[in-house]
């Protein structure tokens, strides 16, 4: 299901590096790269897509709206707001922060994607699926229920539309906030950013490099859409599967394991992933795309770049909540980390070399 971010509720504490494996940080890379992390897979081989002559439009950014300022603003003042936690048999209420577990089923099949646990979110309307969190109005903390509802036509797994879905939901916790008013004084105090018009200014500013970001993030899959144009290459069927598999067993398998699925019920939610449509566009691209980087470096020369591999053990250590020091000692006591490390580093060097042969073209005004 896809729904609303996760909010700010969500655990603060420092991860274990047995958490980073389980969370899946190291899977940033093209799918075909993770195929090496287990068992050999047999990929197909491709020809270095030639560089000469790529050129694309770049991404203008977003505009910014007042609109746009206004919820970030409305974010940080729940972020900031008093909260109390619910009492088991109490009741959710709007604008709520519900901590759930969900599993999603339209003909009698798992919804891909739908599994969560430990969901921190907002109880509000959301258009994507329209009923869903206004169900959880008056549902109490602690109460596992089923919502049921019709799939609107803008669903994102387009097979889905228009069908009936039932949603199985438990109430883990659940927290009432107290949000302060646009201009109490006591908000301004805790925000510790100065006045309404200086807060409103900075995040102006946080929105628009956000926006400058997002573009050229966008800028450099139009690059990565003409490397893969220019990389034929047929894939398996079972190439395909087996790619889709490995992603859905990182993900959502240890959840519906920790959910007492019985073999054939896992077969069936795998089997979900492997027949949807996007998924198996998603999964070819990213094989493709990796094959036409890999191919590239080899051509080329390419090796991980030392400052970015640098760059992203800090990254790294930042997230877990351990120092620098000691995540080298665990990268060099993890042969599997390490690897994805290098794998996610000699990815950027071989996207910082491409993205110097291209010609970039300014968006029209």
């Amino acid at each position: 299901m896809t729904t609303q971010d996760e909010s700010q509720g969500g655990r603060n504490n420092a991860r274990s590096l047995a958490e980073l494996h389980a969370l899946g940080i190291m899977k940033k890379m093209p799918a075909a790269l993770q195929l090496d992390s287990t068992e050999p897979v047999d990929l197909p081989t491709v020809t270095a897509p030639s560089l000469d002559g790529v050129s694309v439009v770049q991404v203008a950014p977003a505009p910014l709206t007042e609109q746009d300022l206004v919820e970030r603003f409305d974010a940080l003042r729940r972020k900031h707001a008093d909260s109390r936690e619910r009492q088991p048999g109490e009741e959710v209420a709007l604008e709520d922060e519900v901590l759930l577990d969900v599993l999603g089923y339209a003909n009698e099949r798992l919804i891909p994607y739908s599994a969560k646990e430990n969901w921190w979110t907002r109880v509000a309307a959301d258009p994507v699926v329209p009923g869903f969190f206004e169900a959880l109005v008056g549902a109490k903390v602690g109460q596992s229920f089923v919502i049921e509802l019709t799939l609107p036509e803008h669903y994102p797994v387009e097979a889905l539309r228009g069908q009936s879905a039932r949603f199985l939901l438990e109430v883990r916790a659940a927290r009432e906030l107290k949000v302060l008013d646009d201009d109490a004084p006591e908000l301004l105090s805790r925000l510790g950013m100065g006045s309404t018009t200086d807060i409103m200014r900075k995040l102006g500013d946080e929105l628009a490099q956000e926006r400058l970001a997002e573009a050229d993030r966008l800028t450099q899959e139009r690059v990565m859409d003409v490397l893969v144009e220019r990389t034929p290459v047929e894939l398996s069927a079972a190439l395909l599967d087996e790619e889709i598999r490995r992603r859905w067993a990182d993900s959502e398998r240890p959840l519906l394991l920790r959910k007492d699925f019985q073999q054939d019920e896992l077969q069936d939610a795998l089997e979900g992933w492997q027949a949807d449509p996007l998924t198996r566009m998603d999964a070819a691209y990213r094989i493709t795309l990796a094959l036409a980087l890999r191919a590239i470096a080899e051509r080329d020369g390419i090796q991980p770049d030392r400052a970015a591999t640098e760059a992203m053990l800090t990254d790294l250590a930042d997230f877990t909540g351990v120092s620098r020091e000691e995540m080298g000692r665990s990268v060099k006591e993890d042969a599997a980390l390490a690897q994805r490390l290098f794998e996610m580093a000699l990815r950027t060097s071989i996207i910082d070399h491409v993205m110097k042969q291209v010609t970039l073209t300014p968006a029209a005004a």
